[in-house]
């Protein structure tokens, strides 16, 4: 006959045992999906193209505004009008986004040309100061923005590794 200490141990074996499983089964049960979003965001990101992965201005034309607004020390006026511009620069791009019927080199042509407009028009918008101060900006945007080609193997920069062999 087992003693009361080997009873007792056999118990606590199937109970750490089985809680063990348990663990386990929960930890391999639980989804892939990410958390919620914090309070005060609602969705995901906007797409790419409005201020989505990989893009500095994440949030769209009023967080773009609101950047330029502290970095240029925009007027009340000036940020209206930016704010204008922003929003008519995205309603063109979606609309060029939507249009099935141009090819991809049309369509980034296209693009560029809106850029431009809005670049355009921005510097208009803006005192001599600010003017200096956004092209700083670009300039170190730019920098960055070849520092990250390169790294990628873009122009300019080290060609990709090679494929690993296939065995």
């Amino acid at each position: 006959m087992r003693s009361k200490l080997e009873t007792m141990i056999g118990r606590a074996a199937v109970v750490l045992l089985c809680s063990g499983g348990l663990a386990v089964s929960a930890a391999m049960a639980q989804s892939d999906a990410p958390p919620p979003p914090p309070q005060g965001q609602q969705g995901p990101p906007p797409p790419h193209g409005q201020g989505g992965p990989g893009g500095r201005w994440g949030g769209g034309p009023e967080h773009r505004v609101e950047h330029l607004q502290k970095a240029l020390n925009l007027s009340s006026d000036q940020t209206a009008q930016v704010k204008a511009l922003f929003e008519s620069s995205r309603t063109q791009m979606e609309a060029l986004r939507s249009n099935d019927s141009l090819t991809r080199k049309d369509m980034r042509t296209q693009g560029e040309a809106i850029h431009q407009q809005e670049e355009a028009k921005l510097e208009a918008l803006l005192t001599p100061d600010q003017k200096t101060k956004y092209e700083t900006m670009r300039a170190k945007e730019r920098e960055r923005m070849e520092a990250h080609r390169g790294d990628r193997g873009g122009p300019g920069g080290p060609p990709p590794p090679p494929p690993p062999p296939v065995q």
